[in-house]
C-alpha cells in the first residue's frame, strides 16, 4: 500500500506521535516498533526527495510535539505572564526538531537512489539506520543541541539492555535501537535476527551488572526532597519558610552519621555571595565533618560580574570551599542570547542572564571522593558532564523539574541522568526539588528514590564506580565506529539486486 500526498503525511505525523508514548514513563515499546516501521515504509514509498523530507519532517513534527509538550506546564506557572506564548513555542520547536528525522529520510533517499545497486531490503535498512544516528548526533549539537528522548530511551524499562551505551554512547544505542525497531518491515530473517541481536545484548547487559557491592566504609549521602512548588518558591515571603524546611529535613534522625547532605537545584533562595552572613545559616545543614553541596545562585563582591547557577560546597564554618558553575544553559530560559551585546534585547524579553561556567570539572574534598556535578539540563548531552583527563569517581546531578508539574518530563530528564551513569560507568546522586531524587549505581539501576511531588530524605551510601568505560574514555569516537562499520557493510560488495523493502 502506497499512501500519498496528505494521507502520507498525516500517517507519517500519526506515527511519530505514538512513538513518542515508548519513551518514559509510559514505555508502550509496542509503538515505538509501529512508529519505526511506518518512518521506513514512508521512506521507501517516497516518490522522491521532496517527498522523503516532507515525510520524516511530518514524523518528526509529531514526535517532538508529544515528547516535549511538558514544556508548556512551565509557561503557566504562576504568575503565568507568558502563558499564551507556551503552545506556540513548544510548537515552533517541533517544528524545527522535525527536520533531523526528514533530513536523514532524504539523505538516505538520496544515496540510495546514487547506489541504485543498493541490495535490497537490508542493506537499505542499513543505510536508513546511518542517517538516521547522523541527524539524531546532530540534533544533540546543533543551536547549543537538543538531545532530548533519543532513541535509545526506550529500553530504559529494562537497565540491561541499557549497557551498550557504556560502549558507544546512546547514539550507538540508538542505531543499533533503528535497526531492531525496523526489522519487521525487512523480512522475517532480519526480524529474527534483531531478536537474536537483542537477546545477546540483554544476556550480555546481565553479565556485565554483577557489580561489586558497596564499601562498608562507604561515605553516606543524605539527599533531600523539599517538595516546594514552583509557584511558592518565586514568593519573596516564602524564602525564610523554604531556608527552615531545607534545613529541617537535612538535620533528620542521622544527620551525625552522614558525610554529603544535598540538596536541589537554586534550593538556596537568596542570592550566596561570599562572607555573607546567610552562609552561617547555612552551616547548620552541614552534618559533623561533612559537607552541604546545594544549587545557588551565586555571586561575587562585585555586582558587575554577573550571577551564576552554581552548585556551591559549604563546610561547617560556613566558607564555600568548591563551587561549579553552570555551562549548558537553558536558551531563553536561563540566558538571553547576545544579552550583553544587545543590551535591549534582554530588557525587551524581560528576564536577566545567568553568566556561563568555565567546564566540567571534578571537585576534589577531603573525606569525599572526587566527583563530578551537571545542573539540571546538562543531565542531557552525553560526554560533556565530566572533565577530561580527570575521572571522577560519581556523578552529582542537582536539578529543580518542579516548573513541569506531574508531566513526563522529569521522569525524561531522570532517565538521561541515568544513561550519564551507564556511559561514564559511575554511581549518580540526584537531588530533585519536587522529584524524581534518586541513588543510581554505575549500571543505570536506581537503588533508591523519592517520586513526584514527595516530601523527604534519602539516606544511602555512596555506590562504588566501574572501571572506565570505552565510552568514558573515547567519547562519541566509539559511536563514529560504529557508523562507519554500518556504513562499509552498506557500501562494501553491493549485489547487483534492485529489491525493494515494501
Amino acid at each position: 500500500m502506497v499512501l500519498k500526498g496528505w494521507r502520507a503525511l498525516g500517517a507519517s505525523f500519526l506515527a511519530g506521535a505514538l512513538a513518542a508514548l515508548a519513551m518514559p514513563p509510559l514505555f508502550w515499546f509496542p509503538l515505538a516498533v509501529l512508529g519505526v516501521v511506518v518512518f521506513v515504509w514512508q521512506w521507501d514509498t517516497a516518490p522522491n526527495l521532496r517527498g522523503a523530507l516532507l515525510r520524516g519532517w511530518a514524523w518528526g513534527l509529531g514526535h517532538f510535539a508529544v515528547g516535549s509538550y511538558w514544556i508548556v506546564e512551565a509557561f503557566y506557572v504562576p504568575p503565568a505572564e507568558y502563558g499564551p506564548l507556551g503552545v506556540p513555542i513548544v510548537a515552533g520547536l517541533a517544528v524545527v526538531l522535525g527536520f533531523f528525522p526528514g533530513i536523514a529520510a532524504m539523505a538516505a533517499h538520496w544515496l540510495a537512489r546514487r547506489w541504485p545497486h543498493m541490495g535490497g531490503r537490508y542493506r537499505r535498512l542499513l543505510l536508513l539506520a546511518v542517517c538516521w544516528t547522523i541527524t539524531e548526533w546532530l540534533r544533540g549539537h546543533v543551536f547549543t543541541g537538543y538531545p532530548w528522548n533519543p532513541l535509545g530511551h526506550v529500553w530504559a524499562f529494562y537497565v540491561p539492555l541499557l549497557q551498550s551505551a557504556s560502549l558507544f554512547g546512546v547514539y550507538g544505542l540508538g542505531l543499533f535501537t533503528f535497526v531492531v525497531l525496523a526489522s519487521p518491515i525487512a523480512g522475517w530473517r532480519a526480524f529474527a535476527a534483531a531478536l537474536v541481536v537483542t537477546g545477546a545484548a540483554l544476556a550480555a547487559g546481565e553479565f556485565v551488572m554483577r557489580g561489586q557491592p558497596v564499601a562498608a566504609d562507604a561515605p553516606l549521602v543524605r539527599i533531600v526532597q523539599p517538595n516546594i512548588a514552583q509557584a511558592i518558591k518565586a514568593q519573596p515571603g516564602s524564602r525564610p519558610g523554604q531556608l527552615g524546611k531545607l534545613i529541617s529535613l537535612s538535620q533528620r534522625p542521622g544527620f551525625d552519621r552522614v558525610t554529603v547532605v544535598v540538596w536541589p537545584e537554586t534550593a538556596v533562595p537568596y542570592l550566596v555571595e561570599p562572607h555573607s552572613d546567610l552562609l552561617g545559616v547555612l552551616a547548620a545543614a552541614v552534618p559533623p565533618h561533612g559537607y552541604l553541596f546545594t544549587g545557588a545562585q551565586r555571586g561575587t563582591e562585585n555586582e558587575a560580574d554577573g550571577v551564576w547557577n552554581s552548585l556551591v560546597a559549604i563546610d561547617g564554618d560556613g566558607h564555600i570551599v568548591a563551587h561549579y558553575d553552570k555551562v549548558h544553559l537553558v536558551p531563553m530560559g536561563e540566558y538571553i542570547p547576545f544579552h550583553k551585546e544587545l543590551p535591549p534585547v534582554s530588557g525587551l524579553v524581560g528576564r536577566g542572564s545567568f553568566e556561563v561556567g568555565d567546564g566540567p570539572k571534578t571537585v576534589s574534598l577531603p573525606g569525599v571522593p572526587p566527583f563530578s556535578p551537571f545542573i539540571c539540563y546538562e543531565a542531557i548531552f552525553p560526554g560533556a558532564i565530566t572533565q577530561p583527563g580527570h575521572r571522577p569517581s560519581w556523578l552529582l546531578n542537582v536539578t529543580n523539574d518542579a516548573w513541569f508539574g506531574l508531566s513526563t518530563g522529569p521522569y525524561q530528564h531522570l532517565t538521561s541522568a541515568r544513561l550519564r551513569a551507564v556511559e561514564e560507568g559511575l554511581p549518580l546522586i540526584r537531588s530533585a526539588n519536587t522529584g524524581v531524587s534518586a541513588v543510581v549505581d554505575a549500571y543505570g539501576r536506581i537503588l533508591a528514590s523519592l517520586d513526584m511531588e514527595q516530601e523527604g530524605i534519602i539516606d544511602h551510601p555512596l555506590p562504588p564506580p566501574r572501571s572506565a568505560t570505552p565510552y568514558s574514555r573515547w567519547g562519541d569516537w566509539t559511536l563514529l565506529g560504529v557508523v562507519l562499520l554500518f556504513a562499509g557493510i552498506v557500501v562494501v560488495n553491493q549485489p547487483q539486486s534492485r529489491r525493494s523493502m515494501a
